[in-house]
């Protein structure tokens, strides 16, 4: 029909990331540094934990390979890690928040719960249909093919959908951390440098590799940039949108 523009569907996982694991319009704050300063706290301080062992590896092919192993593992042990880390970080933050609150934390746990229980699910959903398809297939395939491989294919359709939902997902949990942005503006840079520091203190203490010539402080070089980025931020939290720490802060005015 004339002057009808066809428009693409989004994707289904794309829309549900969006629905569970964003914020609040009203909690996110329109301030361009802010925004930035929140991507480049995540991104950077792993991207400065890889660079910092690449003069190590970089005219040796067998350890090139050690190093892509190392990165690889830290990057899929960061979902788990955070699935801890945000709870015990935002139930310290309770602790230690002055009352009184006024009715307001709990009305901002909505948010968190929904987004942690999105994650978490989807997680999972990946993981058990992995499993799940490994086994029929290890089990049952000479008793049942047919219904095996049936199956097998249902549990590799829930395992494509988890995945496509997690790689929706990571943008708004790199820089709003399952939503916690909701309770307070600070939360989210404070649960992303303990995890760069989780991740450091696992990569001094109980290293995939040992790197011949590796100081003992390198690998403390992302957690190190981590905390810069995100002390800039909670600095202008503080000066362009007065709020601190302790004080649960209402709803921001989008300065």
């Amino acid at each position: 029909m004339a002057g009808v523009e066809n428009v693409p569907k989004e994707h289904k996982d794309r829309v549900l990331a969006r629905r569970w694991m964003e914020p609040r319009g009203d909690a996110v704050l329109r301030d361009l540094p802010i925004a930035l300063l929140q991507a480049l706290r995540f991104w950077g301080g792993i991207a400065v934990a890889l660079a910092v062992k690449w003069p190590l590896v970089a005219n040796e092919s067998g350890l090139l390979v050690l190093w892509l192993r190392d990165g690889g593992f830290r990057l899929l042990l960061v979902p788990f890690l955070l699935l801890v880390t945000a709870p015990l970080v935002t139930v310290a933050y309770f602790l230690i928040v002055r009352p009184p609150t006024q009715g307001r934390l709990g009305e901002r746990l909505r948010g968190p719960l929904t987004a942690t229980g999105a994650f978490l699910g989807h997680l999972v959903l990946v993981a058990g249909g992995g499993a799940t398809a490994a086994w029929l297939g290890a089990a049952f395939f000479g008793e049942q093919p047919v219904l095996v491989v049936a199956a097998i294919l249902v549990c590799l359709y829930g395992v494509a959908r988890g995945v496509a939902f997690l790689c929706f997902a990571v943008p708004a949990v790199s820089r709003h951390m399952f939503r916690t942005v909701e309770i307070h503006q600070a939360l989210p840079a404070l649960i992303t440098v303990a995890l760069a520091w989780e991740l450091a203190l696992q990569d001094v203490f109980f290293p995939l590799t040992r790197w011949a010539g590796d100081p003992v402080l390198l690998p403390l070089g992302g957690a190190v940039a981590t905390t810069l980025v995100a002390g800039i931020e909670l600095w202008r939290l503080y000066t362009r949108h007065g709020m601190r720490f302790r004080l649960l802060t209402a709803r921001p005015a989008n300065r």
